[in-house]
């Protein structure tokens, strides 16, 4: 009854480390000092009653819930019923973030691996335990990149104009990029292979700020005429055809957007200003798009003026070109 009873004296949730290398007594008294366990010396004995003399307890992170009775607190140990700590990669972040994320996850031990490629690591939930390396968190994304893109590029369409695996993560990190809006990846996707097909330029924002910031987000800041002007060749204003490197780790959903990609005609997108975009076959319609989302820009920075002068300015700004 007295094992089993709830343990007040546990007063809050807490986390409990046994370090590799501690007898089941020093576990006991770090207990103890921890403020888990009140009496040491009757948690050992009915410990021992129960488990034997030397009960036997995995090492790590474990989180003893408050007033968690003893016996349950022994249970957790002996099965090794350890704390998983977690680790997110949000699609479309570089891998430089992605690592310094890991720089920073508590828990882990070791050094961030370096030169990682980018568009490697694939973007996902991580969980691990207390004393886990860094190292092996890079590794476990790595290697779950490499599993999903070769099972997504043997059901590929053969028809699209992306000849590698390398190809196929440069795209979908553009994809990646270019919305956030799961229902719009294939239509994007689409866009691109369409220009593809037609030696046309890809014409990606995203592409132009990853030009001068080579995946560093601290360095990135609203793009100016001289950047779409670049001569990098990671700027698709500039260049035909993709980019050297992917610009960012894509999750599955985008990679598979870029190998199976819709029949569509859409060779332009503009954003409608409420997080999704219009899609267009021509020119001239995909302006006029554009000339309703500068309106919509120009209305949001200045509300007193009126809307259809907004809308001429808009006009004769966006009759210049095919900008996304």
């Amino acid at each position: 009854m007295y094992f089993n009873a709830p343990n007040s004296y546990h007063r809050e949730d807490k986390r409990f480390i046994i370090e590799s290398g501690l007898t089941f007594r020093q576990v006991v008294e770090k207990l103890h000092r921890e403020n888990i366990v009140k009496n040491p010396n009757a948690f050992l004995y009915i410990s021992q009653l129960i488990k034997g003399l030397d009960p036997k307890v995995r090492y790590g992170e474990y989180f003893f819930e408050r007033n968690t009775s003893y016996y349950k607190i022994l249970h957790k140990m002996v099965r090794g019923n350890i704390f998983f700590r977690k680790v997110t990669a949000a699609e479309g972040l570089t891998t430089n973030s992605i690592l310094k994320t890991i720089e920073k996850s508590q828990g882990l031990i070791g050094q961030v691996p370096e030169n990682i490629k980018e568009g490697t690591l694939l973007p996902e939930t991580y969980f691990y335990s207390y004393n886990d390396t860094k190292a092996s968190i890079v590794r476990r994304m790595s290697e779950a990149m490499d599993k999903t893109l070769n099972e997504l590029w043997e059901k590929r369409d053969p028809s699209i104009p992306v000849h590698t695996k390398e190809q196929a993560l440069i795209l979908a990190s553009i994809v990646e990029k270019e919305t956030g809006i799961d229902s719009e990846r294939p239509k994007v996707a689409s866009v691109f292979t369409n220009r593809l097909r037609k030696g046309m330029k890809l014409q990606s924002d995203p592409t132009i700020i990853y030009s001068f910031t080579m995946g560093d987000k601290s360095l990135e800041r609203p793009i100016k005429m001289s950047d779409i002007r670049n001569n990098s060749n990671y700027n698709t204003y500039n260049i035909y055809g993709l980019p050297p490197t992917p610009i960012c780790n894509p999750g599955a959903d985008s990679i598979k957007a870029v190998l199976n990609p819709p029949q569509t005609d859409y060779l332009y997108f503009v954003a409608t200003g409420k997080g999704e975009h219009h899609f267009s076959t021509t020119i001239a319609e995909h302006n006029e798009y554009v000339a309703k989302y500068r309106a919509l820009m120009q209305q949001a920075k200045n509300p007193t003026a009126p809307s259809n002068e907004a809308t001429q300015n808009s006009n004769e700004a966006a009759v210049s070109g095919d900008s996304q």
